[in-house]
């Protein structure tokens, strides 16, 4: 894998099955970050590590009984929704701190922002991630505010924005022009999907687009503080005046990337299926790279 393109993880599995270690290393980052991603919204960083510590030695242990590409993206969500469900599948909503805050309070960032938004925003933001109010409800201030979906995802990424501008939450993905296919996002960090079924085909879709799955790993703690209450009307009567001078706030500093991996013997050259010296090593160059990702997610719940 050395022409500098992205390829989607059947590509990557493709070129791994034949081989290539490198392409092999590429595709456990692309799931890891996708794991941590389902992992981090459903279940937030401290209750989501065992998790994904498990789902992801799961994933390097089984790869080796997938034998066709078409067959990776399911297989791999299976592998992360039974852990998902052996720990509860959602969390309620809660106030988790993490680096990407500062370690401080989500609550409290969200809570400070929110005056640097329009009403509006506020409101259809509040309506979204409260469990008590119901869908058709929420399209119809949305439809007022703009329409239904796209004014709910504005709504999201101004906040993303005041959170980065006012507060130094250096997140990397904030668009002003947000694409509207991305509309169901907000539905899925609230918890609003219609199905699990639903559930399912947008998390899939996440390991397709990495740059929407960064989106939704760098919310989740946001999202979580949302679903428990922070923009509910009676949590304005608690906000801070914000502050009228000072200097501009340090982003948060996100930790260095991992040391690559010792370099590892090219594998052997293959006829029609992988010797078994080949896949043993493979193998282990996923094992290698999967920790070493770890460690890097796993820095944002220290």
């Amino acid at each position: 894998m050395s022409d500098g393109q992205a390829h989607s993880p059947q590509q990557l599995f493709k070129q791994w099955q034949n081989g290539d270690a490198e392409a092999g290393q590429a595709m456990a980052s692309m799931v890891t970050d996708w794991y941590y991603a389902i992992t981090a919204v459903r279940l937030g960083d401290r209750r989501g590590r065992e998790p994904l510590e498990r789902a992801c030695a799961n994933f390097a242990g089984g790869i080796t009984s997938v034998s066709r590409a078409g067959e990776l993206v399911d297989w791999a969500h299976g592998v992360v929704q039974r852990e998902l469900e052996a720990a509860g599948l959602r969390t309620e909503g809660g106030d988790f701190p993490n680096a990407l805050t500062g370690h401080r309070s989500p609550t409290e960032l969200l809570q400070r922002a929110r005056t640097a938004l329009q009403p509006e925003q506020v409101e259809l933001l509040h309506l979204a991630f409260d469990p008590r109010v119901n869908l058709q409800r929420l399209i119809d201030a949305a439809e007022a505010r703009g329409g239904w979906p796209l004014a709910l995802l504005d709504a999201r990424y101004a906040l993303k924005r005041r959170l980065r501008q006012n507060e130094g939450v250096n997140f990397s993905v904030a668009p002003t022009d947000p694409d509207l296919d991305r509309a169901p996002m907000p539905l899925y960090e609230a918890a609003r999907m219609a199905s699990p079924e639903e559930e399912r085909v947008f998390e899939q879709w996440l390991l397709s687009d990495l740059d929407l799955c960064r989106d939704v790993a760098e919310f989740a703690t946001f999202a979580h503080a949302l679903r428990a209450g922070a923009f509910s009307p009676r949590s304005a009567a608690s906000i801070s005046p914000p502050k009228v001078a000072g200097p501009s706030p340090t982003p948060a500093p996100r930790p260095a990337a991992p040391p690559p991996p010792a370099p590892l013997p090219p594998p052997e050259p293959v006829a029609e299926k992988p010797p078994a010296k080949m896949v043993a090593g493979a193998v282990a160059v996923v094992l290698v790279i999967l920790a070493a990702i770890l460690a890097f997610i796993l820095y944002y719940a220290l």
